[in-house]
């Protein structure tokens, strides 16, 4: 959604605009800023702004012109541009130009904007071709890129002046404000020490306070003159949680401020990682005093003491706070002695636990893999049987899972017999004895409905829910899944899935991105963290999702009112809701041949209801989809920019709220 400042220009959309993709041209004077005009859609249904893209310049017009190609949908009563940059006025901005265009015009300027993504798909295989260059042109939309660099982020959003520090020594909460002592690892002297003379000149905090905090840093960490202050402040400010914790980046070699570490709320195994904790941590001071009363072991290091105390503050269920500012600058990584007792705190956590772990001795942030074969499983796949790859993508599950103890029960959902071509496609099937089918009579699928269904016959606790066009690329997905459910406050834990050309399919749902909700590293290839580590997350697809029964029961299983899309994602909610975990596996990987059975979700009788669900699903869980607490408010909300600068970022300064036009 887009974020409130006075210079937002709001252009009225035409019925000949809505229901149709739209050429965006506006002219710009030469004078103006060169960074980027942010567009946005306001829908009328749900009375909120949609942020969609950036306007990129024209390849065919002089500099002063900026384009964007956009699906405007029927409900869309009007577009909004404004300046990433918040002091710049849009009083240049000379003239927009709406231009509908036809499907195939669209494709063809997609093409022109991108021809090396499309050649690609002429190149490869012949097979699903159709369904492949539809995913190919919709990655060409989704990308819109500011290209601006994270020095331009810094000195747009992390800018301290006099301001910011009047507004914040003005705030009711300054009388309040905790003592902070440091505590520093590495140094001449890691005892307790006040905070630095030079940051208190500047950004003064009490010497003698009602409340006292500790501070735990690794020598070579650097605080900028603020960080105290806001620390106290939102200390006080969120009555005085038992630890705080924020943002960081990276200080290179020619001191820049490099890779910002942008985190999200917290979760067991992100904590777990030390991702968290690799930079400052305050612990309220009688906190770590019981902890010391509780537990005898010494640290060598800031990054294995601020785990060990973070755990113990966890797994206390004592409130922990972020704070999504950069308060630290990092100079070096973990040294080999740091990841060594990090290790040792992670191998005990777990032992204690009794959970099946092995644990990567080389990687930090520290690379655990779950696994578990103790208990049975029911695998529901609801299908139509309607094609040979449906048929092999089946059999491949029956034939290429090495879990020791599963069933497999194929819910088929029509009205009449099978087919001539359905019994041809399943007769190979029938020879798996692990394999059962049921019959749900009826004139019109519902994946809901189908799922429930299922688990009615299914006899064991735990229930995975896979569709028909799934094809495992680790004969292990499953022991990796079932890995997680040894936590017995996990109700449901998704996949890794990718499409058949080796991009990233689904590594979790983002809430809020899309006017809903995104598949997160869509369309990437990447390493980055959320995408190869396992983490707690707001809801995975079930496309291959893994579920405890009891956990399915206490929700009332899926809403059959969602008989195609959003029922996994209200599913999830719902769990979260009654206070489940979800996990995203990022170590069970399997392709998904995407909607190959039914196709477009949306067509014929369908049409149109798309929207009532994005509405429904927006109106039961309007606090999760205005902030995911599993993504960090610094980072982007538009399609296929997961994890990607936010231009502009969804908080103020300096007490850290959040913002919209839609508040």
């Amino acid at each position: 959604m887009p974020y409130t400042h006075p210079d937002f220009i709001e252009y009225p959309l035409d019925k000949k605009h809505q229901n149709q993709w739209c050429f965006i041209l506006c002219k710009i004077s030469q004078n103006q800023t060169p960074l980027p005009y942010l567009m946005s859609l306001y829908h009328d249904d749900s009375q909120e702004w949609e942020e969609t893209q950036y306007l990129q310049p024209t390849p065919f017009l002089c500099s002063s012109y900026k384009m964007g190609i956009l699906y405007i949908s029927p409900n869309s009563q009007k577009i909004g541009i404004t300046s990433i940059e918040h002091t710049k006025s849009l009083s240049k901005l000379t003239s927009i130009k709406i231009i509908p265009l036809s499907r195939l015009i669209t494709a063809g300027l997609l093409v022109l904007l991108n021809p090396v993504s499309i050649l690609k798909v002429f190149i490869g295989s012949p097979q699903h071709l159709k369904k492949r260059l539809r995913t190919a042109l919709n990655q060409n939309y989704t990308q819109s890129d500011t290209n601006l660099s994270y020095n331009t982020w810094l000195n747009l959003y992390d800018v301290w002046r006099k301001k910011e520090k009047e507004i914040l020594y003005q705030s009711q909460y300054v009388t309040d404000w905790p003592k902070i002592n440091l505590k520093i690892y590495g140094s001449s002297d890691s005892t307790y020490t006040d905070i630095d003379n030079g940051v208190d000149q500047q950004w003064e905090t009490p010497k003698k306070a009602k409340h006292t905090y500790v501070a735990i840093l690794q020598n070579g960490e650097i605080l900028p003159a603020h960080a105290s202050a806001i620390f106290a402040d939102q200390a006080a400010r969120h009555h005085f949680p038992a630890a705080l914790y924020a943002d960081s980046d990276l200080l290179d070699h020619n001191n820049q401020r490099v890779s910002p570490c942008f985190k999200p709320k917290i979760g067991t195994l992100t904590l777990l990682s030390g991702f968290l904790t690799q930079d400052i941590w305050l612990f309220r001071q009688d906190i770590i005093e019981k902890y010391h009363q509780q537990i005898h072991v010494k640290f060598q290091t800031a990054y294995a003491y601020r785990l060990a105390l973070a755990l113990y503050v966890w797994e206390q269920q004592l409130r922990i706070h972020h704070i999504p500012f950069i308060l630290s600058h990092r100079r070096i990584a973990p040294s080999a002695q740091a990841l060594k007792e990090m290790q040792q705190i992670v191998h005990t956590q777990l032992s204690c636990k009794n959970w099946q772990f092995n644990i990567n001795q080389e990687n930090f942030p520290i690379k655990i893999k779950l696994y578990s074969t103790n208990n049975p499983v029911s695998i529901i796949i609801p299908t139509t049987i309607s094609s040979k790859t449906i048929r092999n993508c089946i059999q491949s599950i029956l034939k290429n899972t090495k879990y020791p103890d599963f069933e497999v029960i194929l819910v088929i959902s029509q009205n009449n017999s099978l087919s001539k071509q359905q019994r041809k496609y399943i007769r190979p099937l029938l020879k798996y004895k692990n394999l059962r089918i049921v019959w749900l009579k009826t004139n019109q699928f519902n994946f809901s409905a189908s799922c429930n269904f299922g688990i009615r016959y299914a006899k064991h606790e735990f229930i995975g829910v896979v569709n028909d066009d799934i094809w495992p690329k680790t004969p292990y997905w499953l022991d990796f899944m079932m890995g997680h459910m040894q936590d017995q406050n996990v109700g449901a834990v998704g996949a890794k899935l990718y499409y058949p050309n080796g991009q990233i399919q689904h590594a979790g749902i983002l809430m809020g991105a899309a006017n809903l909700c995104e598949h997160i590293g869509r369309f990437e290839h990447s390493e980055r963290f959320t995408l190869t580590y396992d983490h707690d997350i707001s809801a995975v697809t079930a496309a291959c999702m893994l579920i405890r029964r009891s956990a399915y029961t206490q929700v009332h299983g899926f809403d059959e009112n969602y008989e195609i899309a959003y029922n996994d994602v209200d599913f999830c909610l719902k769990l979260r809701q009654a206070n489940f975990k979800i996990i995203q596996c990022q170590q069970a990987k399997l392709t998904h041949f995407e909607s190959l059975s039914l196709g477009n979700h949306y067509t014929g009788i369908r049409a149109g209801k798309e929207r009532q669900e994005i509405l429904s699903i927006r109106s039961k869980y309007k606090a999760i989809c205005d902030n995911d607490p599993f993504y960090n408010p610094n980072l982007s909300l538009q399609r296929g920019m997961d994890e990607k600068l936010a231009f502009p970022t969804r908080i103020t300064r300096p007490f850290a709220t959040s913002f919209s036009l839609n508040k």
